[in-house]
C-alpha cells in the first residue's frame, strides 16, 4: 500500500515537470524569434490584465555581447506592437541564449517573466531556437570560414543536401573549438586559405598603425584603450564581389546613415580582390563618424539605450555580391537558407560610392575581434562647499 502511494507520488512529480518544460518553437532567424516572443508577451499581458512591460538582459555566453542585440529587437519589436515599454513596469522580461550543435548549430533564446517581487512567474517560459545560420554566427560572435573550408572538405560530386550538412559540421566545429588565423600581426581569417580578413588599425594624426591581435582562448583579441580612433579594412582576396556587414558590439556601421536604403540593407561593397576601409559610422558618402573607444556609457550602443557588456565584438560577415544574372556558385549552393536581395550598396573607396549590386543571403564567412572595454569612472568629482 504504501509502495503504491509512493510510486503514484513520484508518477504525479514527474508528469508535472513534464509539463512545466517549454515547448521549443523553430524559428528561421532572430527576427521571426522575436516576434514568437512578442506575440507570447501580447497574450500574457492581455490575460493578466496588465498593459506594460521592461526589458531586462539576455545573457550568453562570455564570449558574447549578442545579448545586447536581442534587447534592443525585443524593445523595439514591443514598442511597435503598443505595449508600453517601460522601467516602472511592473512585470520584466528576460532571458538567455546559448548554442547548441546536434542535430545542427542552432542558438536557443529562452525569455522568462519576472513580477515586481524578484520571483519567475511559472505560467511564462518561452523557448525558441535560431536555426539562420548568420544569426548562430552573429549571436555567438563565431569566426568561421564555410564556403572555403566547405569546399576544400567536400567532394565535386557532391549533393547540395551533402555540401549543407559538410557545412554545418564547420559551424559546429568552430563554435565548440574556436580558433583563427593571422596573416601578419593584425589580419585575423577564419584559416589560412581563407580570402576574408580584417584588420583593426588605430588612426592617430592622419597614420594609421596596425593594431596586434593576441590569442585568448581561441579568440582573437585587441588591445584598445580610452579615447582611441581605429578604423577597419575589409580584405577580399576572392574572385566574386562581396557584400560585408560590419558590425561594433551588435550595432551595424549604417545605424546612424542618413540613407534610409543603408540602414535597412546594412552592407559594404568590397569588389574581388581589394581592400576597403571603413572609417566609421556611415552618416552619408562624404563622411563618418570616428570610430571612438569610449566609455561605456558614451559608446554608441549606450547612446541606442542598448545594455552593455564588457567585452566588445567587431564582426565583419561577408556575402556574395554580383551584378545580372551571373549568380555566384556558392550563393547557389548555399541557397536552401536565404533569399537573394537587391539593393544599393555603398564601395569603400577614398570616398565612398554608391553602386548597384545583387546581394546573395548565403554567409560565406564571418570573423569576429574582440576587445576588452574601458571601465566606467569611479572617481567621479563630489560636490563640496566653497571654503570662505
Amino acid at each position: 500500500m504504501i509502495r503504491k502511494r509512493t510510486f503514484s507520488l513520484a508518477a504525479a512529480w514527474l508528469l508535472l515537470t513534464l509539463l512545466t518544460v517549454p515547448q521549443t518553437a523553430s524559428a528561421r532567424d532572430l527576427n521571426d524569434a522575436i516576434d514568437g516572443i512578442v506575440d507570447r508577451v501580447q497574450k500574457y499581458l492581455s490575460d493578466h490584465g496588465d498593459s506594460s512591460v521592461t526589458v531586462g538582459n539576455f545573457a550568453g555566453p562570455p564570449s558574447s555581447s549578442a545579448g545586447i542585440r536581442i534587447k534592443a529587437a525585443l524593445t523595439e519589436r514591443l514598442t511597435e506592437a503598443d505595449i508600453k515599454v517601460s522601467k516602472l513596469a511592473r512585470l520584466e522580461i528576460r532571458g538567455t541564449f546559448a548554442s547548441e550543435t546536434e542535430p545542427n548549430p542552432i542558438v536557443l533564446i529562452q525569455a522568462e517573466m519576472i513580477d515586481q517581487t524578484g520571483a519567475t512567474l511559472g505560467d511564462f517560459r518561452e523557448r525558441i531556437s535560431v536555426e539562420s545560420v548568420e544569426d548562430v554566427v552573429n549571436l555567438l560572435g563565431a569566426t568561421t570560414d564555410l564556403a572555403t573550408t566547405t569546399a576544400e572538405s567536400t567532394a565535386v560530386d557532391a549533393t547540395q543536401r551533402e555540401t549543407l550538412e559538410q557545412r554545418d559540421d564547420q559551424l559546429a566545429e568552430d563554435i565548440t573549438t574556436p580558433s583563427f588565423a593571422l596573416t601578419g600581426t593584425a589580419a585575423v581569417s577564419a584559416t589560412a586559405s581563407s580570402p576574408f580578413r580584417i584588420e583593426i588599425f588605430l588612426r592617430d594624426a592622419g597614420s594609421l598603425t596596425p593594431v596586434p591581435v593576441q590569442d585568448f582562448s581561441g579568440f582573437a583579441l585587441v588591445n584598445l584603450n580610452k579615447g582611441q580612433e581605429y578604423v577597419v579594412k575589409l580584405h577580399n582576396a576572392s574572385k566574386i564581389d562581396v557584400g560585408v556587414k560590419l558590425t561594433i558590439d551588435g550595432v551595424n556601421t549604417f545605424e546612424f546613415s542618413e540613407n534610409a536604403g543603408f540602414r535597412d540593407l546594412g552592407m559594404w561593397m568590397v569588389p574581388a580582390g581589394q581592400v576597403g576601409t571603413v572609417d566609421g559610422w556611415h552618416i552619408n558618402n562624404n563622411e563618418s563618424l570616428s570610430f571612438l573607444v569610449t566609455d561605456v556609457p558614451d559608446s554608441a550602443t549606450a547612446k541606442l539605450q542598448r545594455e552593455t557588456t564588457a567585452i566588445g565584438t567587431i564582426t565583419a560577415s561577408f556575402f556574395p555580391a554580383w551584378t545580372g544574372d551571373d549568380i555566384p556558385e556558392e550563393e547557389i549552393i548555399g541557397k536552401a537558407r536565404g533569399d537573394i536581395g537587391t539593393g544599393l550598396g555603398t564601395k569603400i573607396g577614398s570616398a565612398y560610392e554608391t553602386v548597384q549590386r545583387h546581394f546573395g543571403a548565403t554567409l560565406l564567412a564571418a570573423v569576429s575581434v574582440r576587445y576588452e572595454k574601458p571601465d566606467p569612472p569611479v572617481d567621479l568629482p563630489t560636490e563640496t562647499t566653497p571654503s570662505e
